[in-house]
């Protein structure tokens, strides 16, 4: 599968921990979420998430692969790198500028499925307000997740430390919220079931992940793309919520 089509890492990038603690202060409005995306769209990603991981669904006699980052998105270099949330609308620009899309909730437990390394969630805890979307939050669970990370090779496929910003159906009728799903120990329980109604599209806390998925897919051997894969009668391979209609994805 093609690498993912993202400029090289221009040299006086920043690490992702030292722009996180350098924007500490930027509050998590549309300002952060310009910044974040800037970095990302210009190549301030790690080497080890310019490359696809595959996935495998199996429904019947179909069989589909589809090709995944290996984490979710994240800035700056292997050696400091930092996990980025992101507003669906952003997520969903960025996806669309690099050939991909945000996983439906079927895929994203397939993604956890397949993961050679699952993490598990930590939270921050209390208080569950708007306090969450600070950046001085995500880089305290930053911390955490780092420690867990350690031993994992990077650009195997990661999974556990993040709730999934997702797609689903409700999203093709209104797409005013974000709509978040998963986080799963490795014993498979999850702390996120499938959620498009409690957060305007403008909410992202330190706990919302994006994972990138190439929209460029094989099934039963042959190219195909994965929005039409979900709105086709082969829908169940990716969709628990049948095929998503004619508006495609999103509304």
């Amino acid at each position: 599968h093609m690498p993912l089509n993202i400029p090289p890492r221009f040299s006086s990038a920043m690490g992702g921990m030292a722009f996180l603690n350098a924007n500490a202060q930027v509050p998590p409005n549309s300002k952060r979420e310009d910044l974040f995306a800037n970095e990302v769209l210009a190549g301030n990603v790690p080497e080890f998430m310019r490359s696809f991981v595959d996935v495998t669904s199996k429904v019947g006699n179909d069989t589909l692969i589809y090709y995944v980052l290996p984490d979710f998105l994240c800035i700056g270099a292997n050696d400091d790198f930092a996990h980025i949330p992101l507003e669906p609308g952003t997520a969903r620009k960025i996806a669309d500028s690099l050939g991909c899309m945000l996983p439906t909730p079927k895929m994203a437990y397939q993604i956890w499925q397949s993961s050679s390394a699952k993490l598990t969630p930590s939270p921050n805890g209390p208080p569950y307000t708007g306090v969450q979307q600070l950046t001085s939050k995500l880089i305290e669970s930053e911390l955490r997740i780092k420690k867990q990370m350690s031993g994992i090779q990077l650009g195997s496929l990661v999974a556990g430390h993040k709730k999934d910003v997702v797609i689903c159906k409700k999203l093709t009728t209104d797409a005013s919220k974000v709509a978040i799903y998963g986080w799963w120990y490795p014993d498979g329980r999850k702390i996120q079931p499938l959620n498009a109604f409690s957060h305007d599209k403008f909410y992202k806390d330190y706990s919302h992940g994006i994972r990138l998925v190439s929209r460029a897919a094989k099934l039963n051997g042959q190219d195909c793309d994965l929005f039409e894969v979900l709105n086709s009668v082969h829908s169940e391979l990716i969709s628990d919520e049948g095929p998503y209609g004619a508006h495609g994805i999103y509304v």
